[in-house]
């Protein structure tokens, strides 16, 4: 069976760039534990979504924050696309409070040192320090930074690259071009499953 999904994404930027650390610190906040904001409004209170995930993925000069959001029976991705707005925009006023910040920095640590456990993880660390910052042991500046990060940078970030230009991607039944968010202003894209290829109309 195949179930719709929404894809949310805002370009931001790559692994130089030390909004990274802010960004990663909103994702915990917006997603993840049931007090998260997004989780909370669409997935408890409102049981509009059964899932809800945030993330900011960094490349090496360019990256990209996606939100992507599974419906419950009964509601629209439309409604849905509407329900993340409104939290984020709400965001955007008030900025993190002082128990978000501290349940999504300790998150983004834990996450950094559990990277570290593995020799797969510690050789991505270095690997990364070496390409990306010319210093294989840039990780330790990486983890100090991610424990420097303040309510006044999350709420930067986020109105920073959150107010600006978006992609919004609906993934429903081949078809089924209605059940996508906003269908009037949607481009259709099929894929082919035997080549993979992808081809799009207006």
């Amino acid at each position: 069976m195949q179930v719709p999904r929404l894809y949310v994404q805002w370009p931001t930027i790559g692994e130089k760039n030390d909004d990274e650390y802010a960004l990663d610190v909103l994702a915990g906040i917006l997603s993840g534990p049931r007090t998260a904001r997004l989780t909370k409004a669409l997935v408890y209170d409102q049981q509009a979504a059964a899932s809800v995930s945030a993330s900011q993925s960094s490349n090496e000069d360019v990256g990209e924050f996606l939100v992507v959001v599974t419906p419950r029976p009964g509601h629209s991705l439309t409604d849905l696309e509407a329900k993340v707005d409104e939290v984020m925009q709400k965001f955007l006023a008030e900025g993190p409070t002082a128990e978000e910040m501290q349940k999504a920095t300790s998150g983004s640590e834990l996450s950094f040192l559990r990277g570290l456990e593995s020799n797969l993880g510690k050789a991505e660390q270095l690997l990364e320090g070496a390409v990306f910052h010319n210093d294989p042991a840039y990780f330790k500046t990486d983890y100090q930074r991610r424990l420097t990060v303040t309510a006044a940078d999350v709420k930067r970030v986020a109105n920073q690259y959150f107010s600006r230009g978006r992609v919004v991607l609906s993934v429903v039944p081949q078809g089924k071009k209605n059940d996508a968010a906003k269908p009037g202003e949607s481009q259709t894209v099929t894929q082919d499953t035997r080549t993979g290829a992808k081809g799009g109309k207006s």
